[in-house]
């Protein structure tokens, strides 16, 4: 063993003047302190131990993610193309943005195994192709530490955190629809031991002020958002997950608004919420054997209805104090033989709210008059998408995606919504390695067709109208990566 030891050194120090790390080959064979040590056994197993012990424990980790390219109307002179619902029909081939994530990891460790690490993420998106844009976002921001000596039993695996960050985020790659996303600033405790599971406990807060469909609130102790906080537990257990949200927000329960003729109109939004989630893990494909796939189903009240629903919150001031949703999906990828991937995911949900007693033009903060209708009592959407996959060799694949997605909305002004939208994309692809259906980055070239009916286009994308008749035609190449 201690001979299979100093053979492991001496190809470490032969590696490292091979590539060119001079500084470490030259330490090992100009020191003579070293050189000496290296006859000493021991010497040599503890430098092995610190070189391994260092590609365990790395002092700083670099992670990012990043997608860009065109997306060109093909139905226009080649002018910039329209995304069309790509949450309900698939991404692949209907983005139309420039984003990308860039995250720093400092590590701390101690000789008694306790470990922290501060995370920095920024982030930057930009749906133009100008040259420079402004406005990088501080995505996360935060501190966890583990394996304490001060912990013990139930908490003897536990890890602590505070700070702002992503929190609890479970989404659908190929809809980029994320189910659960609680993230915001706060702190938590992750990994209490209970039975033969693991509980999270955490405290968020979120400030949603763009999210203000109904108009400025006009009283001078409100501001235009609210602010949202969430009390959420997690618990796994083998292939189950369940979770488990309070919300509450005290901005949201009196909202003033001030229409044209001066007059205010006043209405209570939900000032509390409560979601529950329950979410299995199946073996492999759907019991196949091969591949994964999840199945889900969630159901939210008050804050925690309708697009708040898996969020901390998002969209709360559309929801009256009984507006309830359920939604349920699955999703997941099946390696058919050695040429052929599948992604497929089908989602549908359901929100129900009371009567909305206000229609009217309202004057936003520079006096111009807008209309708002947000007088839905009940809606439905049904999402399914499918990516086949073929790999040519191993540097290139032809990527196929079909989606359907489905709304129906009942409104109390008799304005029923039922619409429809569909879209079939094409996109050969090059990759580093093309066996890994997870493997980035990637370049693809893509042409994108979809089509849908009056309902859609008048009631849930006007700007679809820059396309000729009902259906559109979308050409581009797209880069991305995550490491």
């Amino acid at each position: 063993m201690k001979i299979n030891k100093i053979l492991t050194l001496l190809s470490c120090i032969i590696l490292a003047g091979t590539v060119g790390e001079k500084t470490f080959a030259k330490e090992v064979v100009q020191t003579p302190e070293v050189v000496t040590a290296s006859y000493d056994v021991s010497a040599l197993e503890d430098r092995i131990a610190k070189l391994e012990y260092n590609q365990e424990h790395p002092s700083f980790e670099f992670h990012g993610y990043g997608r860009s390219g065109l997306l060109l109307n093909a139905n226009n002179d080649l002018k910039k193309g329209k995304v069309f619902n790509k949450n309900g029909v698939g991404r692949l081939g209907n983005e139309s943005d420039t984003y990308i994530e860039a995250e720093l990891v400092k590590n701390f460790y101690l000789d008694n195994g306790s470990w922290s690490k501060w995370h920095i993420m920024f982030a930057k998106g930009t749906d133009d192709y100008n040259d420079w844009n402004e406005n990088v976002a501080l995505r996360q921001a935060y501190a966890e530490m583990g394996n304490l000596p001060v912990f013990s039993g139930a908490f003897k695996e536990s890890v602590i955190w505070a700070g702002k960050r992503f929190y609890n985020r479970r989404d659908i790659h190929i809809t980029d629809f994320y189910f659960t996303d609680y993230s915001g600033t706060g702190a938590g405790i992750d990994n209490i031991k209970i039975g033969d599971g693991m509980l999270d406990l955490g405290v968020i807060a979120r400030d949603y002020d763009s999210y203000d469909s109904v108009g400025p609130v006009t009283n001078s102790s409100k501001e235009d958002g609210l602010n949202v906080v969430n009390l959420l537990a997690r618990y796994d257990i083998g292939s189950w997950e369940f979770d488990l949200g309070a919300a509450f927000s005290k901005d949201n329960e009196n909202r003033t608004i001030n229409n044209q003729n001066g007059d205010y109109n006043t209405y209570s939004a939900a000032d509390y919420g409560l979601q529950l989630g329950i979410f299995y893990n199946t073996p492999g494909y759907y019991w196949s054997g091969k591949g994964f796939s999840k199945i889900f189903a969630q159901v939210g009240y008050g804050l925690n209805a309708g697009d708040g629903l898996g969020t901390a919150g998002r969209g709360a001031e559309k929801n009256l104090d009984d507006a309830l949703s359920a939604r349920l999906g699955t999703f997941g990828v099946l390696p058919i033989n050695e040429k052929w991937d599948l992604f497929t995911t089908v989602v549908a949900q359901h929100n129900k709210n009371s009567k909305f007693n206000y229609n009217a033009t309202l004057l936003d903060p520079q006096g111009d008059s807008y209309s708002v209708d947000v007088d839905g009592l009940k809606s439905t959407w049904v999402s399914v998408v499918a990516r086949p996959v073929y790999k040519i060799n191993e540097n290139f694949e032809l990527q196929f995606e079909a989606g359907y997605y489905y709304v129906t909305e009942e409104k109390d002004n008799g304005n029923d919504v039922d619409g429809n939208l569909y879209k079939l994309t094409f996109a050969p692809t090059f990759k580093l390695n093309s066996n890994d259906f997870w493997a980035r980055p990637e370049i693809r070239t893509f042409v994108t067709w979809a089509g849908w009916d009056n309902d859609y286009q008048k009631s849930f994308q006007s700007d679809l109208n820059s396309y000729s008749g009902k259906n559109g035609v979308n050409v581009g190449v797209q880069a991305e990566v995550w490491f």
